[in-house]
């Protein structure tokens, strides 16, 4: 059995566990149920970041979730001795591994992704569209707050892989587009706004390829 099919096998047993559906699982992870299926067959692997997301959602060391036997004490001491010089550079290691980019401890950050995934924000759009329409009589606008939806789940992505890329520009331009149209009547000048998605993209790829 190769490694894929073992990582598959172990992701199908802890997903039926779980009692979650495929669909459910992709949708926690922010990928696509194909993704999964792919997984699970061992036809793909899941990259680093999502390998430690399912490791936290299912409450399991990432050596176990990849089937690999964790380090005996004497490696795990006679590595910390040859790793660092002293205790100061050993401190500064343990907190760039606690803490991410932003200084946010590494786990709270997960979690606090996991949880606003979590959040039915379909349900929160629709209820300020009814209350937007309702209260201010402005139905012929308030609809626009659904295409918000998959700008909220790819600023997630964004946040959760650090890269600029996943963000969805092309639909929070038609958020925008839209909003000024409706309301001011700038249909005409205002649609030069989608010539910055090709500028957006290019650029959102260069940073990325450079972290």
């Amino acid at each position: 059995m190769t490694n894929g099919e073992a990582l598959g096998n172990k992701l199908y047993e802890l997903r039926k566990q779980a009692g979650l559906s495929q669909e459910a699982f992709a949708e926690k992870l922010g990928v696509s149920r194909q993704a999964v299926s792919k997984w699970e067959c061992g036809a793909s692997l899941p990259d680093t970041d999502n390998l430690i997301t399912i490791a936290d959602l299912y409450n399991v060391s990432l050596d176990e979730l990849i089937g690999r036997s964790a380090p005996s004490k004497a490696d795990t001491k006679c590595t910390e001795e040859t790793d660092y010089e002293d205790e100061d550079d050993k401190e500064d290691a343990e907190a760039e591994a606690y803490y991410s980019d932003d200084g946010t401890p590494a786990d709270t950050k997960r979690k606090t992704l996991r949880v606003l995934h979590a959040l039915p924000y379909p349900v929160f759009t629709t209820v300020v569209f009814l209350l937007w329409g309702f209260l201010l009589d402005a139905w012929h606008i308030s609809w626009t707050v659904f295409i918000t939806i998959p700008v909220y789940y790819s600023v997630l992505d964004c946040v959760r892989t650090k890269r600029l890329s996943p963000f969805a520009y092309p639909v929070f331009i038609t958020f925008v587009y839209c909003i000024l149209g409706m309301q001011w009547d700038l249909w005409h000048p205002c649609w030069i706004l989608y010539i910055t998605v090709p500028i957006y993209y290019a650029a959102a790829s260069a940073i990325d390829k450079r972290k």
